[in-house]
């Protein structure tokens, strides 16, 4: 898989939105590598929330990607489940575990469709390391 933080879509434009982190793992059946393995590759969007105050700060909290997570604390995550505020778009709220070495699922959610192209993703991906 291939990563990148602080991936910006609609860069300069009103509606600009950034992402925390993307992954991109291409399509490899067989593992092997062909024209279609961007097309049908898999783009994940990671967004990092700590509390409230960040999570309704209005940065953030853009879900475009075939798999959306929402990342934050074990006590903020059950806070965000029991307001009933979790974002419709977000396929899993991840919690780390005590030592903070990895993450676990702690809540499943509705999910969405992958709101963007793979070319565009790709490119912002690659201009995120500039």
């Amino acid at each position: 898989m291939y990563w990148s933080s602080e991936v910006s879509f609609d860069k300069g434009m009103q509606n600009e939105r950034r992402i925390d982190f993307v992954g991109f793992k291409p399509y490899t059946p067989d593992m092997v590598t062909d024209f279609n393995s961007v097309e049908l590759g898999r783009f994940e969007c990671y967004e990092v929330k700590s509390c409230m105050a960040d999570f309704k700060s209005g940065n953030g909290l853009t879900f475009y990607g075939d798999k959306n997570y929402l990342v934050t604390t074990k006590e903020f995550g059950q806070e965000l489940y029991e307001k009933m505020i979790i974002p419709w778009q977000v396929d899993q709220v991840l919690v780390p575990d005590k030592n903070w070495s990895k993450l676990y699922t702690q809540r499943e959610g509705t999910g969405t469709h992958r709101q963007r192209v793979s070319s565009e993703f790709l490119w912002e991906i690659a201009k995120a390391h500039e």
